[in-house]
């Protein structure tokens, strides 16, 4: 059997590194490669040549460049962090940029290179594994649909990334095999991305592993059919969101049901979970050591798993613990909405574990420049004792830079997968003010969240949701649903996409089978406004700064990031988002 620490040693061992230009010259950085080989026909020989690739694939998520990304463009333009301002370079400047929805067409952020690489290395696996079925025996055609089918859930996740930041972006579905290989791609309109990415999901989902199959982190560390599962209900929760489509909700529920289902077949009877009756989730009290800890938790679903040598890892630590060994400071913190009994968590520190967990500091403040802030706890602490007492925020740990930080980065767990089902079901009984059955069955999946999240005295105390107080209004549901995924997935990359399907949810007119370019070449197009109340929240953490942040970012096209300013200035058939400063004119290369 493959152990977790053999794919490490061997994928970690493929260090020739090769530069090709996926899109254009010097999109993609790089691709890992095996030792003194190139991929072509002398590579793909055996059943442990693809295992590599494979691997090597998953693996190409954890470079610093990928894992930056999904914190900062999760979470930055959201109301969930502001950046460091004691610290000088060209990386604070342009994470003040995006905070202050100041982008600006050179951003590093604004840059999709190193996403692309990791779809090219899934495309290398999808071209090519097949034919080592005919090279060797032991390559079974069962071994191949499950390569496949891995390949194909993790490139459609990459592409849902792109889409959710860049709105408009080329899709490639072949691999390039070397430098000589170049070819321009337009950009292609959201919709046709998201069904090319729902289309290759419901062929993994037929051929996909099951999270039985294994007993170790490989339940959580491939796609498995839970995972697929859980990106196909997202996606269409997404798409659904944008395009007003009933029919896109209701099959993001029954994705939700068929996760939901299985994580209940997994369960492990005996634990002193809170809900275990219902959901397979956490003890309250338990939860962040087993989620953010232990990792790998019984509720988990997919995590990119950090071994403390990956680039990625060091990510993680630079910009949640500290940015170098002479230095406590680091990248990002929590705006002062996370203090008890604020915006965030409304009651006192005594109610709910999460009040804790997610800040050191949830009753006093720091400062980092011009921001009062909080210090984040999660993905920081390795305190493996589970918290006695919440009256107080825990004390803060001694932060030290680690190049070998190894806390996994989860991208989906079950409470995910149960707040999806109840958004879907609010956005239908939206619809409908008859339909309270689904209002009903939201506010059960909410309370359930909500609830192994409190304290035992609490809980006696009657200190929970009612349904009483939220379930008799759609409204007042989406807004409970959008609160309650900050409290559980706080600085976890999911907020900023919560807020745009907030806001699209409450806007007319958007056109998701057209390129913003396309549409700004019409006559008397003007962008789709974006919606109020997602602007309220979003600029919540900016104080006096508020209203102008709001103001820069009130249309549909300053929601995206601008196409990375480098690839445009070389390719002819790419296009800027009208939202930023033009480079039309630009002579292309």
């Amino acid at each position: 059997m493959i152990t977790k620490a053999y794919i490490y040693n061997k994928v970690k061992a493929l260090g020739a590194l090769l530069t090709m230009p996926l899109l254009f010259a010097s999109c993609v950085d790089t691709i890992i490669l095996p030792d003194n080989l190139t991929v072509d026909e002398d590579f793909w020989k055996s059943k442990d040549d693809v295992s590599q690739m494979v691997n090597g694939a998953y693996r190409s998520m954890l470079t610093e460049n990928v894992m930056s990304r999904l914190i900062v463009w999760g979470g930055l333009r959201g109301d969930e962090f502001v950046p460091v301002e004691a610290v000088t370079g060209a990386l604070v400047e342009d994470l003040v940029e995006i905070n202050l929805a100041n982008t600006q067409e050179d951003n590093q952020f604004a840059e999709w290179g190193g996403i692309y690489s990791v779809i090219n290395n899934c495309n290398i696996v999808l071209d090519r594994a097949e034919a080592v079925m005919a090279e060797d025996p032991s390559y079974t055609q069962g071994d191949y649909l499950a390569d496949r089918s891995q390949m194909l859930a993790l490139r459609a996740l990459c592409y849902f990334y792109l889409v959710r930041n860049f709105r408009d972006v080329p899709y490639i579905s072949s691999s390039y095999m070397n430098s000589s290989k170049e070819r321009y791609v337009p950009q292609t309109n959201p919709d046709s991305v998201l069904t090319c990415c729902i289309n290759d999901l419901q062929e993994a989902e037929r051929n996909a592993l099951s999270a039985t199959t294994f007993n170790d982190w490989k339940r959580v560390g491939y796609f498995t059919r839970d995972a697929i599962q859980t990106l196909l209900a997202d996606i269409y929760l997404w798409r659904g969101s944008v395009e007003h489509n009933a029919a896109d909700y209701q099959a993001c529920i029954d994705y939700c049901d068929r996760v939901i289902a299985s994580k209940r077949a997994q369960h492990r009877p005996g634990r002193d979970e809170v809900v275990a009756k219902d959901y397979p989730l956490e003890d309250g009290e338990r939860m962040f050591i087993e989620l953010f800890v232990s990792q790998n938790a019984e509720e988990s679903i997919f995590e990119l798993q950090m071994d403390g040598s990956s680039n990625g890892a060091s990510a993680l630590c630079k910009y949640f613990n500290a940015l170098s060994t002479s230095d406590s400071r680091h990248y990002l913190y929590a705006p002062t909405i996370f203090t008890y009994g604020g915006d965030v968590f409304t009651s006192s520190s005594s109610v709910d574990w999460r009040g804790a967990e997610s800040t050191y500091y949830g009753n006093t403040s720091v400062s980092v420049g011009e921001s009062t802030v909080l210090e984040i706890r999660k993905f920081v602490s390795n305190d493996y004792m589970p918290l006695t007492s919440i009256t107080t925020a825990p004390a803060a740990k001694a932060r030290a830079f680690s190049a070998n930080y190894a806390q996994n980065y989860p991208v989906y767990r079950l409470s995910d997968v149960m707040l999806m089902k109840a958004e879907a079901l609010v956005a239908i009984a939206s619809a409908d003010d008859t339909d309270t059955e689904s209002l009903q069955k939201a506010f059960h999946l909410v309370n359930a969240v909500n609830k192994r999240a409190k304290t035992a005295d609490a809980i006696s105390a009657g200190d929970t949701l009612k349904a009483t107080t939220f379930a008799s209004s759609a409204t007042t549901m989406e807004n409970l649903i959008l609160a309650e995924r900050l409290r559980e997935f706080a600085f976890e990359g999911k907020r900023w996409y919560d807020l745009l399907r907030f806001n699209y949810r409450h806007v007319e007119g958007v056109d998701y089978k057209s390129t913003l370019y396309e549409q700004s070449e019409k006559n008397g197009w003007a962008p789709v406004a974006n919606y109020g109340p997602m602007l309220n929240l979003m600029k919540r953490k900016l104080s006096t700064k508020g209203d102008a942040v709001a103001a820069k970012i009130g249309d549909e096209t300053k929601l995206y990031m601008p196409i990375p300013l480098r690839d445009l200035n070389i390719t002819p058939v790419l296009h800027q988002n009208p939202g930023y400063n033009s480079t039309e004119t630009i002579s292309k290369n």
